[in-house]
């Protein structure tokens, strides 16, 4: 595994959040999200349960979540089998863009 250098990023437009991707920021209730084409879903508590919270894109005036770098899932390079359960699980995984690139 290798760690990389320091970044700096900033929030991320509204318009370039991609709906049912992962996304790191600073919400209300929690610092990772599911866009879902409309709010953040988000893990929160509620009378000491978890509860899924929905938090707005966040703006100047409105808003609690700023994404500022969609997760990357990876993708399962080595998998235990071609199908089914078997594709999905497996030994080794894949990121930085190379699910993407196949």
């Amino acid at each position: 595994m290798t760690i990389g250098k320091t970044v700096q990023v900033v929030q991320i437009a509204q318009d370039l959040l991609v709906a049912g991707k992962w996304y790191v920021g600073r919400g209300r209730n929690g610092n990772v999200g599911l866009w879902d084409g409309e709010c953040f879903l988000v893990i929160g508590e509620k009378l000491g349960e978890h509860v899924i919270k929905r938090e707005p894109y966040y703006m100047e005036n409105q808003g609690c979540f700023q994404p500022f770098l969609q997760i990357d899932e990876g993708c399962m390079s080595e998998p235990f089998g071609k199908a089914g359960w078997d594709a999905h699980y497996g030994r080794t995984m894949e990121f930085q863009g190379g699910c993407n690139a196949r």
